[in-house]
């Protein structure tokens, strides 16, 4: 374990997501900001949860797993310390009965035991691998600032959205299914000693533990002192447009981005790149312009391959200077809870940069909100104050979305209201 560092002030650990689309240098930003908040003196974990690993060729390192398992952090440097999930292994550790029950179900069909397992890896289990690591890691307060270096953009969105489908699943289904097999599984066996391959009790135990374990990550997740998103892209208009797509998402799911990284600029009198250059100055632009009140980084396009310490060295003085890497660059609050006069809150404001007013569409379920723009939904928990009176309206101005509620009994049935400007 690498010595003890300074204390951040915050009053836990940090985690950095470094997301983009595929192909910007995601990986390159990651190893960099790991190794710069590793010279501040945090004890720094960057790592990676993407099948096809790339984290230790930027460090240019030949053999990550030389010296240890490949699931345990390898150190790199002072206080800089390694890891690319092998989810085949955390879900042996932390989801062993799921795993080897959907392994069983189709082995059972007639599949190969070794393709079984490889098909038990359902998409979505790599990304809950990842959230175990972290939740492991921040329960044995091992490290100060987990760096994520991310797959692209929309994986790492399924990735933060996944806490919240899971915490949704268990509340609403989980104990009635286990109920209903329980009640079902003795019928079953009646008619084949296999029961028909209906899920046992250390199934559910093991994934309602899971699910406690990522519920209690979630809060952290959505908490903006903890968890900030460092987006990373390169001065392409397709890419421009992807960066802000995740922006919106990104908000939309309460996760605050701090910074963004605007990488490969071409910053040269070449008359050959000339008209490249002149392009990607009007693309840098239009990012900051729509980005304002969030800080962009400027990484140049090096005329040699970036690996290796000293050039990730360079990279992280580039974007962050003399500045904090490990700090809360900008900090924000995405949902607010406001009230009209002293009788206490009446609406409640959720940050939605980038969203047009046909995109979204405003739901009430009960004790929550849940907001859904396109393929994606977020459920907002209601504070009581708000949880026991009925929507009236939402509206959407200037990237800000507000819903307002009126006194009175909290409506028993689900109400959809598409937030319009008026």
């Amino acid at each position: 374990m690498a010595a003890e560092g300074p204390e951040l002030n915050l009053p836990m650990p940090r985690i950095i997501l470094i997301s983009g689309k595929g192909g910007v240098g995601k990986t390159t930003v990651a190893a960099a900001t790991a190794a710069a908040i590793a010279r501040h003196g945090y004890r720094t974990l960057v790592l990676s949860f993407d099948l096809a690993h790339s984290l230790r060729d930027s460090f240019n390192c030949q053999d990550l797993a030389a010296g240890g398992k490949a699931s345990e952090p390898i150190n790199l440097a002072p206080n800089l310390d390694c890891q690319e999930i092998d989810v085949y292994e955390e879900l042996e550790r932390d989801w062993g009965p799921v795993y080897r029950y959907v392994s069983g179900l189709m082995s059972h069909g007639g599949l190969d035991s070794a393709l079984a397992d490889e098909l038990a890896v359902i998409p979505g289990m790599e990304d809950l691998a990842a959230l175990m690591v972290i939740d492991r890691y921040f329960t044995q307060d091992r490290y100060d600032v987990i760096v994520l270096d991310c797959p692209p953009t929309g994986a790492s969105l399924r990735f933060v959205g996944l806490a919240a489908g899971l915490k949704t699943y268990a509340r609403q289904r989980l104990k009635k299914e286990r109920k209903l097999v329980s009640m079902v599984r003795p019928l079953a066996r009646m008619v084949t000693h296999t029961g028909f391959y209906l899920p046992d009790d250390e199934f559910f135990d093991s994934l309602s533990k899971i699910v406690d374990r990522i519920e209690a990550l979630e809060k952290l997740l959505v908490d903006p002192q903890v968890t900030t998103v460092r987006l990373v892209c390169t001065p392409e208009n397709i890419v421009m447009r992807e960066t802000m797509r995740a922006f919106m998402y990104f908000g939309m799911y309460g996760i605050h981005v701090d910074l963004a990284v605007v990488n490969r600029l071409f910053q040269t009198d070449d008359p050959y790149f000339t008209q490249w250059a002149a392009a990607q100055s009007v693309q840098l632009q239009q990012i900051q312009s729509n980005l304002k009140g969030t800080p962009v980084a400027v990484v140049p396009m090096f005329p040699d391959e970036v690996y290796g310490m000293e050039a990730l060295r360079k990279v992280g003085q580039i974007i962050y200077g003399d500045q904090d890497p490990a700090a809360v660059i900008t900090p924000a609050d995405s949902v607010r809870v406001r009230g009209a006069d002293a009788s206490g809150p009446d609406r409640l404001e959720v940050d939605l940069p980038f969203v047009s007013k046909d995109q979204i569409e405003v739901i009430r379920e009960a004790g929550t909100l849940a907001l859904r723009v396109g393929t994606f939904q977020r459920r907002l928990p209601l504070p009581p104050l708000l949880a026991s009176r009925p929507m009236a309206e939402a509206k959407l101005e200037n990237g800000m979305l507000t819903v307002r509620f009126l006194p009175g009994e909290p409506l028993r049935e689900t109400s959809t209201i598409n937030a319009t400007v008026p």
